[in-house]
């Protein structure tokens, strides 16, 4: 029983086989084949298909594991700590090189050891150049031998009610020292001039005689400035400048 059972399955399969591969097509058994072509012809009203543009809202189809993972290695790495920090050396190169100042301080012309000193301590680097010093002239008195002796031509002229401020003795210049000044001009005709009005109020004993011959100065340069270290210098004490006070160098 069970024997006729399975062979009766084997047939109808092998039958279902033949029939769904066309092979009974000859004796009109098969399935229905429906072509492309006949499909068309089978379409209801097709000329009134419209295809619709995709919804502007719907989201794009996502992008698979390899194409992800293109994206990623196509896009620019992020800035490393190395990169990053070039710009910061570049901008502190750039305001290291910023724009330059020259400036000097000056003339001296005892002084000027005491005020190099003093600049070097404000962490500076003055540079010295002995600066020729322009024409001028004073109506002198003296050399005298000695301080007491310039000490009662001083008690002379105090006598004498001149103006004051208009005489004093000469503390700058070694080769009158000890000596009198009654005014120093810028020429000598002016000093001529003030030495006739000394004169005419009882001065004796003067003479004009060119105050800066043959002399120069010390005038302290300070070059390639940048303006953190102009600024500490325009700080300094005056007293530590002989209250000179710092200006632009002086070309040639």
């Amino acid at each position: 029983m069970l024997r006729s059972f399975v062979l009766l399955l084997i047939l109808a399969n092998l039958a279902f086989y033949a029939w769904s591969h066309g092979y009974l097509r000859a004796a009109g058994l098969g399935p229905h084949d429906v072509a492309e072509p006949q499909r068309l012809t089978q379409q209801i009203h097709p000329e009134r298909l419209v295809i619709a543009a995709p919804e502007s809202g719907a989201s794009a189809p996502a992008s698979s594991p390899a194409s992800g993972a293109a994206s990623a290695a196509s896009a620019p790495a992020p800035p490393s700590a190395a990169s990053a920090a070039k710009p910061a050396a570049s901008n502190a190169v750039s305001a290291a090189a910023g724009p330059k100042l020259c400036l000097q301080v000056g003339p001296y012309l005892t002084a000027g050891p005491e005020v190099g000193a003093a600049l070097r301590a404000a962490g500076l680097a003055p540079v010295e150049k002995q600066q020729a010093l322009g024409p001028q002239w004073m109506v002198f008195m003296g050399p005298y031998p000695d301080a007491a002796a310039l000490k009662s031509k001083l008690a002379e002229l105090q006598r004498l009610e001149l103006k004051e401020g208009s005489y004093g003795a000469v503390t700058d210049r070694p080769r009158y020292m000890p000596g009198i000044s009654l005014g120093i001009l810028p020429t000598q005709a002016a000093a001529q001039q003030q030495l006739k009005l000394m004169q005419a109020k009882g001065v004796k004993s003067a003479q004009v005689v060119p105050r800066n011959a043959g002399m120069s100065a010390v005038v302290w340069v300070l070059d390639g400035l940048t303006p953190a270290q102009a600024a500490t210098l325009r700080r300094l004490d005056p007293a530590l400048l002989k209250d000179q006070k710092p200006q632009a160098c002086k070309t040639g």
